[in-house]
């Protein structure tokens, strides 16, 4: 039998106590999914990609395309639902043009319904409003004497909300009425004098982004009869 130096045997069982050292911490140690303290960098360009159990995106978070040039890549933010649709975005499709990101949240349908200025500053979505002044003087609002409905008001909108909120001041003899027309169709209900105002929120038929016609129309009970009225209002709001 050959004869087996000591300090090889020595060595021989120190690999051995280390491979079951690294054996056993292998069982023993935190799974590495947990940040118990610290931080995590990523960068030169890299990204946190997140994917569904299909293998579909879900977030990309660092860079993004398209590069803002060859060499100068975009960093960014882009998140998506689980159907693979836009939900969020901090990106810029054209840095070339437009280098500035914007924030944008988006519909399920791909319509951008809240976004912030890239150019400038505040809100470029939704279009909010101002609420019109009135002429303090009810004398001075639109009126009819007619007994079948008459157009008093009539103007476009961009529809960006499911619901209108409005609310249209009303003064007249008893029995008057006042209704709202949406594309020629009536809409909410209708205003009977002596009610001093006309106030509905009602579901806005029309697709995101469509040029809407409001119409505001009136009569009166009985011939003789003066009814006014004035928009104070109108408002598209959520569900």
């Amino acid at each position: 039998m050959a004869i087996i130096p000591t300090d090889l045997l020595d060595r021989i069982r120190t690999l051995e106590r280390q491979i079951r050292d690294l054996m056993g911490s292998a069982n023993t140690n935190p799974a590495l999914n947990e940040i118990m303290g610290g931080e995590v960098v990523i960068g030169d360009g890299g990204r946190l990609r997140v994917r569904t159990a299909g293998g579909e995106d879900l977030l990309y978070l660092g860079r993004v395309e398209p590069d803002r040039k060859p060499d100068v890549p975009q960093q960014g933010l882009v998140v998506r639902r689980d159907d693979g649709s836009l939900a969020l975005t901090v990106w810029t499709g054209s840095p070339d043009t437009l280098p500035t990101q914007p924030v944008q949240i988006l519909d399920r349908k791909g319509n951008v319904v809240v976004a912030d200025d890239a150019a400038h500053h505040g809100l470029a979505r939704p279009y909010i409003p101002y609420p019109l002044p009135e002429p303090v003087d009810t004398a001075r609002w639109e009126s009819t004497g007619a007994t079948d409905w008459a157009t008093l008001y009539r103007g476009p909108g961009i529809a960006q909300h499911p619901r209108l909120y409005c609310r249209i001041g009303v003064q007249g003899t008893a029995g008057a009425q006042i209704r709202v027309l949406v594309n020629g169709s009536p809409l909410g209900p209708v205003a009977t004098t002596p009610e001093p105002e006309l106030v509905f929120t009602e579901p806005l038929t029309a697709e995101f982004g469509a040029t809407v016609t409001f119409e505001v129309q009136a009569k009166v009970a009985t011939a003789g009869d003066t009814v006014r009225c004035r928009p104070l209002a109108l408002y598209g709001v959520q569900s």
